[in-house]
């Protein structure tokens, strides 16, 4: 008997937050009774939250051939009727090579895989829903296909003291910068990020920095301008990093995990691409989002960000 479908998806959280757009569209069809996710451990917790998985399985990424034929023993033990690979990577084609000739069917890009997705839009939300219509799922949308519903993500500790811009020190008028990149792309210069702060903060509105432990080093840079600008980096989780999106005015900086779990939660968030194809391939999606591109992130200025927001009303004060 079947154990349904395996999903494959190993991160990073924005890539897993994208693949909620397909898991959601196969919910909503129908197609498995059973719907079970591959993933790394770090993303667990979050993948049981949203309630689209049946099961969360967890691993390490292999790191030789052994650990590998131990994880494709344990998985042919668990008779998946299928297999979706929405990372689409060498090492989840070098996952499907591991099963040899008799594994389930795959949907993924693959040179063996039964649906093969032979050409794969730039966005991974797109090439996750091209993905779906070659294994003939229902619900097909025309590009560009609309990102994830994320409103799951408030309503999972709602009302909680932790979701509140007050146990972060912040005030009720905030706007966040968000300082990671996930890739290697180029990163908009700090000193712009802290003339940005600098200008947000002589408004009088709050502003609050958020990103990963890596950059602390960025974070310390601005903060130190005014007490007013508050260091966020690795001090909130995945359900406060999506509050605080929400509260805030706006959600401003780079396309990364947080910006997309923001974005997917109903933030207005603006993120900084360097050229159009940039911005095809990682602006998040979502009611809320503008993708802000530019011939060079050096050459942006913070007056020139600073303008956008104004545009967008995010120094409109909220009222009592």
């Amino acid at each position: 008997m079947s154990a349904g479908a395996l999903i494959i998806c190993f991160g990073p959280l924005g890539r897993l937050v994208d693949a909620m757009a397909a898991v959601q569209r196969l919910r909503q069809q129908n197609t498995h009774e059973r719907l079970t996710l591959l993933t790394v451990p770090k993303l667990a917790g979050l993948a049981k939250a949203s309630s689209l998985f049946d099961d969360v399985s967890t691993v390490e990424l292999w790191q030789n051939p052994a650990a590998l034929r131990t994880l494709v023993q344990a998985l042919k033990k668990r008779r998946f009727g299928q297999i979706y690979d929405l990372e689409r990577s060498s090492r989840t084609r070098q996952l499907q090579n591991a099963f040899g000739m008799f594994g389930p069917p795959f949907a993924g890009a693959a040179r063996r895989s039964k649906w093969k997705l032979n050409q794969e839009p730039p966005h991974p939300i797109d090439a996750d829903a091209a993905l779906l219509d070659v294994v003939e799922v229902g619900g097909h949308i025309s590009p560009p296909v609309p990102g994830p519903d994320g409103r799951w993500l408030l309503r999972r500790r709602a009302g909680a003291p932790s979701l509140e811009p007050a146990f972060f020190g912040l005030e009720r008028d905030f706007i966040l910068l968000n300082l990671t990149r996930d890739d290697n792309g180029p990163r908009w210069p700090n000193a712009h990020f802290a003339g940005l702060a600098r200008a947000i903060v002589e408004t009088g509105m709050g502003c609050a920095l958020v990103g990963t432990i890596a950059d602390r080093v960025y974070a310390r840079e601005v903060a130190q301008i005014d007490v007013r600008i508050k260091d966020l980096c690795a001090r909130a989780d995945y359900y406060q990093l999506a509050a605080l999106g929400t509260h805030a005015r706006a959600v401003v900086g780079h396309a990364d995990g947080a910006a997309r779990l923001a974005c997917a939660a109903g933030a207005r968030t603006i993120t900084l691409h360097q050229g159009h194809e940039d911005a095809r391939a990682h602006a998040p999606r979502g009611a809320g989002e503008v993708a802000l591109v530019t011939p060079s992130l050096e050459a942006l200025s913070a007056r020139s960000v600073y303008d956008i927001l104004g545009m967008f009303k995010a120094f409109t004060r909220s009222r009592s």
